[in-house]
């Protein structure tokens, strides 16, 4: 295994980021660029250290839900709501609204009739008794 099997896949050591966040960045960017996930010794290999470190990382990954491993299989990494965020991404670029979109407001907006009664006051329509009491003279 070599530098190059991973060469254009993340810096090695970017400054100020854990090494969990590291590999998790590089489980990511291998499985969007190459579509499958990367083993324990590529992992290894591109961070400089054993692979025993590798899987200790990546057990830990695992264990704050950050990625799903299949037991017992050295490439089957996923990262849950990867394919998702893509297909977002994707819609977005395309210019599509998305409910994500909608749900980023953290209050609704006012309307602008919020001052306004919800029932009517309605003073100028005469009662009915007297309607039908003035119609009766008329008639009669």
């Amino acid at each position: 295994m070599t530098t190059q099997d991973c060469a254009g896949i993340g810096p090695a050591s970017p400054i100020g980021v854990g090494r969990k966040d590291q590999v998790l960045g590089f489980i990511r960017d291998y499985l969007l660029t190459r579509g499958s996930s990367p083993s324990m010794p590529q992992i290894a290999t591109h961070f400089g250290f054993s692979r025993q470190r590798a899987k200790a990382i990546v057990d830990m990954l695992v264990a704050d839900k950050l990625i799903h491993r299949a037991p017992g299989s050295q490439r089957a990494i996923s990262v849950p709501g990867l394919q998702r965020e893509q297909l977002i991404a994707a819609l977005r670029r395309h210019g599509v609204t998305v409910d994500d979109d909608f749900n980023a407001f953290d209050a609704v907006l006012p309307l602008p009739q919020g001052n306004l009664p919800l029932v009517a006051i309605i003073e100028h329509i005469p009662d009915v008794g007297d309607r039908l009491d003035e119609d009766r003279r008329h008639a009669g």
